[in-house]
């Protein structure tokens, strides 16, 4: 028979199993990672604007800045201007908000700011 401190071991072993992992490092996206991060970043912020998903304070502070860093670079390598990639942007943001539910467009655009902040904060 297990003890209690067993089952509480085993159960946080089962559930760290489960867990999503989290954000990709930055530095580790590729080019499209990055253009799928401003596209998630950008749908979120719409979706916020129109009540479709609630406001998150750790996600709103910094959208803007993580999307600026995910812009640049998806377009920096590309040698993408920013018109383009604005353009870029815009029309995949209006196929994933077509496709995607709300909440889990929030999710993924809170990892890629998450990731976008860890590297700014990693100088």
């Amino acid at each position: 028979m297990m003890g209690a401190r067993g089952l509480l071991l085993a159960l946080g072993s089962a559930m760290a199993a489960c867990s999503p992992p989290g954000p990709k490092p930055f530095d580790a996206m590729s080019g499209e990672e990055h253009l799928a991060c401003a596209v998630d970043i950008s749908a979120y912020t719409y979706l916020l604007a129109a009540g479709k998903v609630a406001d998150n304070p750790e996600l709103a502070g910094k959208a803007a800045l993580a999307l600026a860093w995910h812009n640049n670079a998806y377009a920096i390598p590309q040698g993408a201007g920013e018109r383009e990639t604005a353009d870029l942007v815009n029309s995949k943001r209006a196929e994933v908000m077509a496709r995607d539910e709300p909440d889990a467009i929030a999710a993924r655009a809170l990892a890629c700011t998450a990731s976008a902040v860890a590297k700014h904060e990693a100088g």
